[in-house]
């Protein structure tokens, strides 16, 4: 006898805790959402929070001194005279409250300037 089985691959099943109200939640959007399962939904909402961390950037801060995030900030902007602050930032991985202080100090000495 020969049974009948089905051929489509299945996904993988994984276990999730979630906190009572929480899941509440979820059945509430389930149902107000028109969505076939609980499921249905937490697939949409992972994949959307999954993509929006491949669009993201992760920034890796960097301890600095201030001497040195002030060199590397004067030599950044040698290389790329007109930036945003929390462009630099970014690059350099130098905390923003850091950045934006060495910059201001660099204003006031007539070091660097606002573009027009």
């Amino acid at each position: 006898m020969q049974y009948m089985q089905n051929r489509k691959v299945r996904k993988p099943t994984i276990s999730l805790r979630l906190p009572p109200k929480l899941l509440g939640e979820v059945d509430d959007l389930v149902g107000r959402a028109h969505m076939k399962s609980r499921t249905e939904l937490l697939e949409r909402a992972i994949e959307a929070y999954v993509q929006d961390l491949r669009d993201s950037k992760v920034v890796v801060v960097k301890p600095w001194t201030e001497p040195k995030a002030r060199a590397a900030i004067v030599k950044y902007l040698r290389r790329k005279p007109s930036a945003f602050v929390s462009e630099i930032c970014e690059a350099l991985g130098i905390d923003f409250e850091l950045g934006f202080r060495v910059v201001r100090r660099l204003m006031e000495e007539g070091i660097v300037d606002r573009t027009p």
